[in-house]
């Protein structure tokens, strides 16, 4: 037995349309809410791979060139 009010069933009244998912089509990452975010250019990948490379051959001489005055510091042999 229910001890409360039970919602009423409710059935449409004739010529009321149904409700249709919007379908969404796949268009790449999104930036904000409407802006697409343009594919990289070839040429600014190019560069950015330069630059790590520099960048990447530039700290390993720094660290053979502090661990060089480190070794000799504390009277380490260089041949090793």
């Amino acid at each position: 037995m229910v001890q409360h009010k039970m919602k009423k069933k409710v059935t449409l009244p004739s010529g009321v349309k149904q409700k249709k998912k919007m379908k969404s089509t796949k268009q790449g990452p999104k930036k904000g809410h409407q802006l697409t975010i343009a594919p990289k250019k070839p040429a600014a990948i190019q560069q950015a791979k330069i630059d790590a490379e520099i960048t990447r051959t530039i700290n390993e001489k720094n660290e053979q060139l502090l661990k060089n005055r480190a070794d000799k510091d504390v009277g380490r042999s260089t041949s090793t």
